[in-house]
């Protein structure tokens, strides 16, 4: 007995020298190994130190510091949604962060739902650039059935003699938070089962450790929840780690005992995950899940400066273009009906000349400080390149997307214009809009046909708003939305905006119906 534990006790010795983290990390014991994976995820073209956000410099000495902890054993990762949300990486469509990603050493990235805002031209040239494979292996082609070839399902990397297959997963809910229409001929297949299917053939490619890199949400706890930490319970005896992204947290913990790592997002944090393997048995001894801030002020590596400082040349004249100003400060929180939400509909309602305008609260991705207003500011609003549309609906299309959008909690709040609303969430799903009045006074009528200003992003169904989906004649006005708030800048001159009540939340009593024939 006391053999036994002396043995347990050299075992569990080992384990805890071989993830020690100490500069002579990469030094292994006698018969074990240390792998390290560093994990970056929903960078959101973050290349600008602003705020908490430390910049692509930082990030990438931060990067480069802790793979110089264990050189031989270290992967450099991402989780996805690297590129859409700030001018300075989509006036040039992504290609700064794939320059940064390739200075850094980037060993695999696997695809988010972000990746595919742009459209599949865009996303096969950033591919095209990049010097690591972009990875999704539960992406189908409709048609066929079969894996899409767009990109490959997963890589093999060795490390310290351990071949590692980095298996890239896409969060199914991709085909609503992207515009449907570029990902129309794919379906998002479960990542568990499609796992599943992979592995004989990734034991037979020699794979001795299976990693999931997923666009999959994970959520903290005495035990991580979510997509991502579903499909660690699913696949426990098969899995190394999980590494997740998507929902923009800290997460470090284990599932069944697999590691599952998300590391915040804009490149405020590092995730990783610390692996002691046996060199005889391929059998993992022991695992760490961590995730590590980024110091503020911390060293900017001078290659990454330079291609940013480069990148920010190129975009200047465009980014720098002064629209107006606004006296007022538009916030915005995509879970409320905003002022810069008001606003926007508003501008949207006005340039298509329609009754009505919708639009999807996490289209808008921050608010205006109140001051000049640049283009590059319209860019940080609303990075994506949706169009405005004008959608023939119905009253009740039109009541169905106030029932489903207010109070969202998934996706956010619907912005809209033209309507005023009461509103009482304590009602029964369905009966929560008491009453919605028209600008000119007259009831929201059922049966009668609006004019409906809406982005193509909403009219391909995305977010699940199939009602507007469902609508009858529509026409393109061939203008980004993000155009349309530039001109109604422009024409203002100063912008005097300071919100209103056209929603008013109702605290108690029942709901009515207010729909007329």
């Amino acid at each position: 007995m006391l053999t036994c534990c002396r043995r347990i006790t050299a075992v569990l010795l080992i384990v805890a020298l071989a993830l020690a983290l100490t500069s002579a990390a990469g030094a292994s014991q006698p018969g074990v190994v240390r792998l390290d994976i560093l994990a970056v995820n929903d960078f959101h073209g973050a290349l600008a130190a602003a705020g908490k956000n430390p910049g692509a410099a930082s990030l990438a000495a931060f990067l480069k510091a802790e793979w110089a902890k264990n050189p031989g054993g270290t992967l450099i990762v991402s989780a996805g949604d690297m590129f859409q949300g700030t001018p300075d990486s989509n006036l040039l469509h992504g290609k700064t962060v794939v320059e940064v990603m390739n200075a850094v050493g980037f060993d695999a990235m696997a695809l988010g739902n972000h990746e595919f805002d742009w459209g599949l031209n865009v996303l096969k040239e950033r591919k095209a650039q990049a010097a690591f494979p972009m990875l999704s292996a539960n992406l189908f082609d409709k048609n066929s059935g079969r894996r899409a070839d767009l990109v490959p399902s997963y890589v093999i990397i060795e490390r310290q003699g351990v071949k590692i297959a980095v298996v890239g997963f896409t969060t199914p809910d991709t085909a609503l938070t992207t515009n449907p229409r570029n990902v129309e001929g794919f379906v998002f297949a479960d990542p568990a089962a499609t796992l599943k299917v992979l592995l004989p053939e990734l034991k037979a490619q020699g794979a001795g450790l299976v990693v999931a890199l997923g666009h999959l949400a994970s959520y903290p706890g005495e035990v991580p929840a979510g997509e991502a930490a579903d499909l660690a319970a699913a696949a426990a005896g098969d899995l190394a780690a999980v590494i997740s992204a998507h929902s923009h947290l800290k997460v470090a913990g284990k599932v069944a005992g697999v590691p599952v790592v998300q590391g915040y997002y804009n490149g405020r944090a590092v995730a990783g995950v610390s692996l002691a393997v046996s060199t005889k048995s391929g059998e993992i001894l022991g695992s760490m899940a961590w995730v590590k801030d980024v110091p503020p002020g911390y060293a900017a590596d001078k290659q990454v400066t330079a291609i940013v400082a480069a990148s920010q040349s190129e975009i200047a004249p465009v980014k720098g273009l002064v629209l107006g100003r606004t006296a007022i400060a538009l916030s915005h929180d995509r879970y409320r009906l905003s002022s810069l939400g008001q606003w926007a509909t508003d501008a949207m309602r006005q340039a298509a000349r329609a009754d009505i305008a919708l639009y999807n609260g996490g289209g808008l991705r921050t608010g205006l400080a109140a001051g000049t207003v640049t283009l590059g500011d319209m860019y940080t609003v609303m990075p994506f390149d949706d169009n405005l549309q004008v959608a023939e609906m119905t009253g009740a299309q039109v009541l169905a997307a106030l029932e489903y959008g207010i109070a969202n909690a998934k996706y956010g709040t619907l912005q809209f214009s033209g309507l005023t609303v009461e509103y009482r969430a304590t009602a029964p799903a369905g009966h929560r809009v008491v009453t919605a009045t028209l600008a000119d006074g007259r009831t929201l009528a059922a049966g009668e046909t609006y004019r409906v200003a809406v982005s193509d992003f909403l009219l391909a169904g995305g977010d699940g708003y199939d009602m507007v989906k469902a609508a009858g004649r529509h026409a393109d006005t061939f203008k980004t939305l993000r155009d349309v708030l530039a001109e109604a800048v422009r024409k203002a001159g100063v912008l005097r905006f300071p919100g209103d009540g056209r929603l008013k939340e109702l605290s108690s009593g029942s709901a009515a119906a207010f729909i007329a024939a």
